[in-house]
């Protein structure tokens, strides 16, 4: 997932991603839908202005959530940031009711578990670890570790986890919480599990959580995609988004599939498949080899370093302003040297965001990495995409991979 610090003064902080533009045609400035399947496999997703009115290019889902065991004691969040670049479910503290009763997962040396997630922009979300019972579309998911971002009895940051922005309100966030159903079953795996100086968990030094000293984190305690915790449907899953036109949507309408090959709404035909070990792909543009390219629901454009291409001025600082719309080809290649072309658009932004849509297909802007190539949301759009998860068998093979 990558946050744009940049669009702040513009747009809050709507997220932002590399977008690519799918050819075609369909949308129009009004609200634009694909035809979900009537499943319980499916979670129904949008793409609208957000719970602060000026989101773009974010895709939204509600998560329910129980106290385990419960099938009473539950909650429904609306507006959960759908993220096929990070692992596990975290949700603002804010936003769950107290009633919930949510019980801390204590640390193997003793003290709340504490989680921090590092995002591209070097914004940073800080919380404990707590387990629910998770429903998605029909799916459930029992006894899953989530993060709670921002709770207030557990907000005395670890100073490795403390620079940078802080995601502690829907705010700054621009979402209730964010959904990480990417590759990976687990946020971190086995290097957290074994290594205490990891960068991600934490622990609470003492019942007041006065001070936190980094820690272990069994996989077990680890946050969790969910996707593999359900009792089927669980190898994969599969984002399908409708075209939208160049010139944007006010809205639109689309669903997450779970499960690869496992019902009549989820087969995967022949496409390409990219494989990786590491999340990354690599992307051949503009003569150079781009090493770590990824497809993100959870970042708003397209995002990559071009010294070709304008930037726009302080009023949509983080994004690319050229004077006409640039037609951009790109060729995405994985280490078995599956490859597919890939053409795109991009407009200005300033002008985009002027005409008010939420959906914006043709939205751009620099990484900041001479390296990195994200494909963010717009590359979803008219097209089905499959997240193949580690280590779980598919027709495509072992993932993770990513399939179109």
């Amino acid at each position: 997932m990558y946050f744009s610090k940049h669009i702040r003064r513009a747009l809050s902080l709507a997220l932002v991603a590399v977008m690519v533009v799918a050819c075609g045609g369909g949308g129009g400035s009004g609200a634009s839908t694909s035809t979900p399947p009537t499943a319980e496999n499916v979670l129904s997703v949008t793409v609208d202005s957000g719970p602060n009115g000026n989101a773009v290019n974010t895709l939204y889902a509600a998560v329910t959530i129980c106290q385990p065991g419960s099938t009473t004691n539950c909650q429904t969040i609306d507006h959960v940031l759908v993220d096929t670049g990070s692992t596990g479910l975290r949700l603002l503290s804010g936003v769950i009711a107290s009633g919930l009763n949510l019980s801390r997962t204590s640390s193997s040396s003793g003290g709340t578990l504490l989680n921090c997630a590092h995002f591209l922009d070097s914004s940073f979300a800080w919380g404990p670890v707590v387990t629910v019972d998770m429903l998605l579309g029909g799916k459930k998911a029992a006894a899953v570790p989530i993060q709670l971002i921002a709770d207030p009895a557990s907000n005395h940051l670890a100073a490795r986890c403390s620079s940078g922005d802080a995601l502690n309100s829907v705010a700054t966030l621009g979402a209730k919480g964010i959904l990480g159903i990417g590759l990976f079953q687990e946020d971190c795996g086995a290097g957290c599990a074994s290594n205490a100086d990891n960068g991600v968990y934490y622990r609470c030094t003492d019942g007041a959580c006065s001070a936190a000293v980094a820690s272990t984190a069994s996989t077990s305690q680890q946050l969790k995609n969910p996707v593999p915790l359900f009792a089927s449907d669980n190898n994969g899953l599969m984002v399908d988004l409708p075209t939208v036109a160049s010139s944007g949507a006010a809205s639109l309408n689309g669903s997450v599939v779970f499960g690869i090959a496992t019902q009549s709404n989820n087969q995967f035909t022949a496409g390409t498949v990219l494989k990786t070990s590491t999340g990354h792909f690599t992307t051949l543009f503009a003569g150079q080899s781009l090493n770590k390219g990824f497809l993100d629901t959870g970042s708003n454009a397209l995002f990559f370093n071009s010294s070709a291409i304008p930037s726009c001025g302080s009023e949509a600082s983080g994004f690319y302003c050229p004077s006409t719309r640039t037609q951009l080809s790109a060729t995405l290649f994985d280490g078995n040297a599956a490859s597919t072309a890939v053409t795109f658009s991009i407009d200005n932004a300033l002008a985009l965001f002027n005409i008010g849509n939420s959906a914006l297909p043709t939205l751009s802007g620099p990484v900041g990495d001479a390296q990195t190539f994200d494909w963010g949301l717009p590359f979803f759009y008219g097209r089905r995409v499959f997240i193949g998860i580690e280590q779980l068998p598919s027709p495509a093979g072992p993932g993770p991979f990513y399939a179109f």
